[in-house]
């Protein structure tokens, strides 16, 4: 490929934040279809149909860990290489999984909805359901990968009790490995860490919230496919579910008039966990960094195909090609 300019084009799909460095080699180009490299959320698919549309492109990268948007398979048959960045969103998305079993523990949207309605003093204040204290509960972390395993650190800071299930691990690094089974009937808080798989869809269920505690509380910061939203609703109705946090949903955003927005036992947020102004340069950054090492030669510590990297892939450019 020969370029008169010897730069490197990518395209990034959200405004890059002033503080992300761009190299000098680098341009940033308006549409992905000028880019030798795109650097991508996962709000669109990147498929057979991207690809064929993009006769340019050589890499896709993930700017978070899941990847269920980009088909590896298509990007490879066209010798698009695909990365992601696992490291990237850990400890923004592990703090809003915190965030959000605190805020429904203690019951912060009701509390401040009394206050609002000028009901929160007086001999009433007292009435209804309690807050939970959460020293000497139990988390029951459904996937320990990352981000799981630093809630669960946050939570044993807590006092709380940590069980795992996750069927790819031996050991766990936090808590107890246990069967799913003996999760869903010990767990006074559930909160979800799996990537999105025919395996996980729709892991929590009428099945699973009927094997739960009464007054469990659902967290789920990974995908919106791993959770049942309707039987969530008749699990909230029921009492059976005390409250949920949910920074991901099904679809994504929910539509104004959900019938799970508005309720004072659920918090949703329009999956920002990973968001944070940290959070977004590293996870741009990475992004990039995985880009750029795979169109200068190199071979990306997160190359979700390993078998992409053969000597015969065209994805050299910049400098001397």
């Amino acid at each position: 490929m020969t370029r008169s300019d010897n730069k490197i084009r990518i395209w990034i799909d959200r405004t890059p934040p002033s503080e992300l460095v761009i190299p000098p080699d680098v341009e940033l180009v308006d549409g992905p279809e000028h880019a030798d490299g795109v650097v991508v959320a996962a709000d669109r698919p990147w498929d057979d149909d991207a690809c064929r549309r993009l006769p340019n492109l050589k890499v896709v990268a993930r700017s978070g860990i899941g990847y269920d948007n980009v088909d590896v398979a298509a990007c490879a048959a066209h010798g698009v290489a695909a990365t992601n960045t696992p490291d990237a969103p850990t400890v923004s998305t592990a703090e809003h999984a915190l965030a959000l079993m605190l805020a429904v523990a203690k019951r912060l949207k009701g509390s401040e909805a009394r206050l609002a309605a000028g009901t929160a003093g007086g001999p009433g204040r007292l009435t209804g359901p309690g807050a939970l204290e959460l020293d000497g509960r139990v988390l029951g972390l459904v996937g320990c990968g990352r981000i799981g395993s630093l809630l669960g650190g946050y939570a044993e800071a807590l006092g709380m009790r940590v069980l795992v299930y996750d069927p790819y691990l031996e050991v766990s690094p936090v808590g107890e490995l246990v069967g799913l089974d003996h999760l869903w009937g010990e767990a006074d808080v559930v909160s979800l860490h799996a990537p999105a798989t025919p395996e996980t869809h729709h892991i929590i269920n009428s099945n699973s919230l009927a094997a739960m505690r009464p007054g469990v509380i659902i967290i789920n910061c990974a995908r919106g496919t791993l959770l049942d939203q309707e039987a969530l609703l008749a699990a909230l109705d029921s009492g059976l579910v005390a409250g949920a946090g949910l920074d991901v949903t099904e679809p994504e955003p929910l539509p104004p008039d959900h019938p799970l927005l508005g309720r004072i036992n659920v918090v949703v947020t329009p999956h920002v966990a990973s968001t944070t102004t940290v959070g977004i340069v590293r996870l741009i950054g990475q992004a990039l960094d995985q880009a750029l090492a795979w169109l200068r030669g190199g071979i990306p510590e997160h190359l979700l195909d390993p078998a992409a990297a053969h000597p015969g892939v065209d994805r050299r450019v910049g400098t001397g090609s």
